[in-house]
């Protein structure tokens, strides 16, 4: 399939019918709002995770080197990185900040490429939908096992189930992204 193939049938979706099954009453402006608070709030929480990290490997190699490292510093580390990463996550979605390759989609029309948008913030809702159902999921599983840290016999299942909880705030920023394309499209 050639590249000219592949917009053509980008261009024949039906657009304004999508559009009018995908629409809301939820007040925007107030959804927009509560879920900046909630991202820029967990960002904070992803800096401090980040800053414990680093501290914390800071004091565990200083520890080391006058043979008195600290005691499950790996494993607190892993949980910090997990964490910072599902704090942060909704916030660099919703600004952005993930790589992006536009070779391609910087040639086509504004519209064309909106709708090249919204499908794949369609998939990606899909797909992160079932990953913070799964994470959920496992996280359950987990703390029936009673499965503990190998070291500081910490309960896993708390930080699987943060994770699930930064992936449905990442799904919610996904969808108000829809949102966004959508007026966007109907706007043209």
């Amino acid at each position: 399939m050639t590249l000219t193939g592949l917009i053509e049938i980008v261009k024949s979706v039906p657009v304004r019918e999508i559009i009018c099954i995908v629409e809301t009453r939820i007040p925007m402006e107030s959804f927009e709002k509560a879920l900046l608070f909630v991202t820029e709030k967990l960002k904070m929480v992803g800096a401090v995770f980040l800053f414990g990290m680093a501290l914390l490997t800071c004091v565990d190699v200083v520890g080391r080197i006058f043979k008195h490292p600290i005691f499950g510093s790996v494993e607190l580390v892993s949980f910090m990185g997990v964490l910072a990463i599902a704090a942060s996550l909704p916030f660099t979605h919703a600004n952005k900040g993930h790589i992006g390759v536009e070779l391609f989609t910087r040639k086509l029309s504004r519209k064309t490429r909106d709708i090249i948008a919204l499908c794949t913030e369609s998939l990606s809702l899909v797909l992160f939908s079932v990953v913070a159902w799964r994470m959920f999921h496992y996280a359950l599983k987990v703390r029936e096992s009673g499965e503990l840290s190998m070291n500081l016999q910490l309960p896993e299942y708390g930080i699987i189930f943060i994770l699930g909880c930064g992936f449905v705030v990442f799904t919610l920023t996904i969808i108000n992204n829809i949102l966004k394309t959508i007026a966007k499209l109907r706007s043209k």
